[in-house]
């Protein structure tokens, strides 16, 4: 969601900030060299009138990029990018960890060893312990929220399901059952 966030933030500032400031700034500047070349020399009216346009043009440049700053759409854009690459981060130890937890329980063998269960469970604990943190520093860091419209509309969209590459289907019911066989005292 935060990836999608970023790229609503970077379209949202291209299309309703930096793309019209950069068009009245230009048009500004060519109005403000015409106003002030030899074309409109002996015309005082139409050089006057101009140089008005060139200068309503610079204020309209000046109080778009001012909504802009207020509006800062590039700043979320930023932050949403900084929290998906976090939780990215985290879902790839995540999926490492579950890997070399899939591993050690295929060794049967090894794995009916009590004090090879115990020890799993301290690393396990371990490793939620130290992750938390990460997933409580990226929530602080994060003070903004996508828009609750945009958000409702990806949901419509299913845009906001599973997706093959980040997040493959997997049967949550079969995951509840291996928990339960091999930590039935969490679960």
């Amino acid at each position: 969601m935060y990836v999608m966030s970023a790229q609503y933030c970077d379209a949202q500032d291209l299309t309703k900030y930096l793309g019209p400031v950069i068009a009245v700034t230009g048009l500004s500047s060519f109005l403000g060299f015409m106003a002030a070349s030899s074309l409109l020399a002996n015309m005082d009216q139409l050089r006057n009138l101009t140089s008005l346009v060139a200068g309503f043009l610079g204020i309209m440049a000046t109080t778009i990029t001012a909504l802009r700053n207020a509006a800062k759409f590039d700043v979320k854009a930023e932050t949403f990018r900084g929290a998906a690459g976090q939780y990215r981060l985290l879902a790839t130890r995540l999926e490492e960890r579950m890997r070399t937890h899939r591993m050690l329980i295929a060794d049967k063998e090894n794995w009916a060893k009590p004090s090879v269960r115990e020890a799993e469970i301290d690393n396990f604990n371990k490793f939620f312990e130290n992750n938390y943190r990460i997933v409580l520093t990226a929530q602080s860091e994060m003070k903004y929220f996508p828009p609750g419209a945009v958000v409702s509309k990806w949901k419509s969209a299913k845009k906001l399901l599973p997706n093959e590459i980040d997040q493959p289907e997997v049967d949550r019911s079969k995951q509840l059952l291996l928990l339960k066989q091999h930590y039935p005292s969490v679960v």
